[in-house]
């Protein structure tokens, strides 16, 4: 049987469906019919908006945190992510393999989507009223937005950290913008440089916020829009936390802009959004907890909408939680625990203690993870949508982290200054009574760093972080040696890797490298 490509179905078919995503509701409308109405565009974008469910929750977020440093595997843990922990995956792993196969699954529905608004622009047939085109011009956006996003997650997986220096040299991802049904394997792409990669996403990114800024400003009601209404308006487009607005454009540049060492971007982009005073941090423990446990607060800038079971994403509380309770697959290190004053209103929030019991007879009063408790509405669906909540991809707390990571980079004694008062209105919020600290620019960039693990962890962006830094993985310190798995041993609480470890960056799957002959020869190294 003739193998063929992920990225070649990615760029000639609407997307793959995998246990992660959700059914495309446009899935059996034949393509030479699907987008030449707005209702054939609804549709599409709908697609698009469900694979983040998928995107967001799960494996995308679990399997690069597990593989990192704050988290032990229980001695009776059910060997989910097992292989990821341990770091013995390699270029089969399913979990590796569905990760690249749904981004570039998304991938391909973006792409369909821009080039059906590029042929509705081409055909004189097709007419459309001014709203109508910009509310397409809108979807449009999304769709260029979504596409970064994806090749942006994949880029900080399976390659290697951004150096401008070096980025045109090192292997990036094979970059596919266009819809093309009828390729063949000699027209799949190869991998891109590093750089080049980097530039697709800068330049979507663009695409995207054109788009969605200049369609609604001024022109249409946000609140309305976003429920399929449209009136002519005066007013500038509100935030709604379940769509991709300009502000979450802005969060994944900023984001991006520190990835590629771009210090002055990341700070303009992240103080945009830390300026407009629109995204208030929660400062007390049962306003955090709303974040947390009911989806609420004011603080996320972007979460993805999930209204019943069939639309729910992968819960992500599973792991840390245990149904029973009993049955915990990972606990946090004590290295984590410690990183919290005793007033950080993150450790009440992202943490519950527990005595556990293993089936050795070991037993300990100890912390569990308890960041994804599930929304009561999501628990009362059943069994899988337990410790449920809607995935937050987007939050202020990281534009603080990323304004102070930035500022101290850039080294100025007035950046230095501009980080110190970031980093600093960050732990006020967190820390009950806190008193500010002062830092150099060493000193900053450690307590940057340490924040981000207090504020971030669990998000999916500790491996990332680690890489950035130019740090291995060394895995902390257990709570209590008699519970965890194998204690001592070098893949487990003893885990201790270099930067330059292979496993730092992921094998491009076995199967994309067996069906695609462009990607002879451009393995990571080491699988």
């Amino acid at each position: 049987m003739k193998k063929l490509s992920i990225i070649a179905l990615a760029i000639m078919t609407f997307g793959m469906i995998s246990c992660d995503m959700d059914l495309m509701p446009y899935d059996s409308i034949p393509t030479e019919e699907v987008l030449t109405t707005v209702v054939g565009f609804e549709e599409a974008r709908a697609g698009i908006y469900a694979a983040y469910t998928g995107l967001t929750g799960g494996s995308y977020v679990l399997a690069p945190e597990i593989q990192a440093d704050a988290f032990n595997a229980v001695a009776d843990f059910s060997n989910k992510y097992g292989d990821i922990y341990r770091w013995m995956f390699e270029s089969t792993h399913s979990t590796i393999e569905s990760i690249w196969a749904n981004c570039y699954s998304t991938v391909g529905r973006a792409n369909f989507f821009i080039d059906g608004v590029q042929k509705i622009e081409e055909n004189p047939e097709i007419e459309l009223t001014d709203i109508q085109k910009k509310q397409i011009n809108v979807y449009e956006g999304e769709a260029y937005f979504t596409r970064a996003y994806c090749y942006f997650y994949l880029a900080t997986l399976f390659c290697r950290d951004y150096d401008p220096i070096t980025a045109a040299s090192i292997p990036g991802l094979p970059i596919q913008t266009k819809y093309e049904p009828k390729i063949t394997a000699s027209q799949y792409p190869g991998r891109s440089s590093l750089k080049d990669t980097y530039q697709q996403i800068l330049d979507d990114l663009e695409e995207a916020e054109i788009r969605i800024e200049t369609a609604i400003s001024g022109i249409i009601d946000y609140d309305r829009y976003i429920n399929g209404a449209y009136v002519t308006v005066n007013t500038a487009p509100k935030n709604c936390g379940n769509y991709i607005t300009v502000d979450v454009v802005k969060a994944l540049k900023a984001r991006v802009a520190l990835q590629m060492d771009d210090y002055e971007k990341a700070v303009e982009y992240a103080d945009d959004l830390i300026n407009s005073k629109k995204y208030p941090l929660m400062d007390t423990v049962e306003g955090f907890k709303e974040v947390w446990k009911n989806d609420g607060g004011t603080e996320t800038i972007w979460q993805i909408a999930m209204t019943n079971a069939n639309d729910a994403g992968v819960p992500l509380g599973t792991i840390f939680i245990g149904y029973p309770a009993t049955k915990k697959d990972y606990i946090p290190t004590q290295t984590l625990v410690d990183l919290y004053a005793t007033e950080d209103i993150r450790l009440a929030t992202y943490f519950g203690k527990y005595h556990l019991t293993v089936s050795s007879g070991n037993a300990a009063d100890i912390y569990f993870f308890n960041k994804y408790p599930g929304n009561d509405y999501y628990n009362a669906l059943g069994n899988e949508t337990r410790y449920l909540n809607q995935p937050k991809p987007f939050r202020i707390a990281e534009m603080y982290l990323i304004a102070a990571e930035a500022n101290a980079r850039i080294g100025t004694s007035i950046s230095v200054e501009k980080g110190k008062e970031a980093i600093n209105n960050l732990k006020k919020a967190r820390i009950l009574g806190f008193m500010e600290g002062t830092y150099d620019k060493e000193s900053l960039l450690n307590e940057v760093m340490n924040e981000r693990e207090r504020e971030l962890v669990g998000e999916g962006y500790r491996l990332m972080d680690l890489k950035r830094w130019e740090r291995g993985v060394t895995r902390g310190k257990a709570q209590s040696a008699g519970l965890i798995l194998f204690p001592g041993q070098t893949t487990t609480d003893g885990l201790d890797r270099p930067a330059d470890d292979q496993r730092m960056v992921w094998p491009i799957p076995k199967s994309e490298m067996d069906a695609n002959p462009q990607l002879t020869g451009q393995q990571n190294p080491g699988y």
